[in-house]
């Protein structure tokens, strides 16, 4: 009788090991779509934010010269590197020679247009 009781042991120790594991996978599958939407918003936030250096630094080498060409009002495009984001600057003239950047980044997010606007002043030098 006793060998009979470790066999029920080592059973039930399997259906409680093979519960334990069924619930950890059906943990994973729920988190996956959670975890697979936090990615992609990261790769957004990356995206954007390289984009937003970018510009503003292009536009203060392109404007930031007394000397070089005039501040447009604004100016519109798409990044290269990053086709499915365009953007639109603003330039507003604080006070003589010193501007404001108001540059929004659009792009598209589950069907919807999304948009993020950022800010930045420079100085014609």
């Amino acid at each position: 009788m006793h060998s009979r009781m470790k066999k029920g042991i080592t059973f039930i120790s399997i259906l409680v090991a093979l519960f334990i594991l069924l619930v950890g996978i059906i943990t994973l599958f729920r988190a996956f779509p959670v975890i697979n939407k936090l990615s992609v918003r990261a790769k957004h936030s990356v995206s954007v934010s390289f984009i937003v250096d970018k510009i503003f630094t292009l536009m203060e080498k392109a404007y930031g010269n007394k000397s070089g060409i005039e501040v447009p009002p604004s100016l519109e495009g798409i990044d290269d590197e990053f086709p499915q984001y365009s953007y639109r600057v603003n330039f507003i003239e604080e006070k003589e020679d010193l501007y404001k950047m108001e540059l929004e980044i659009s792009y598209k997010k589950e069907g919807k247009i999304e948009k993020k606007s950022f800010y930045q002043v420079f100085r014609r030098r």
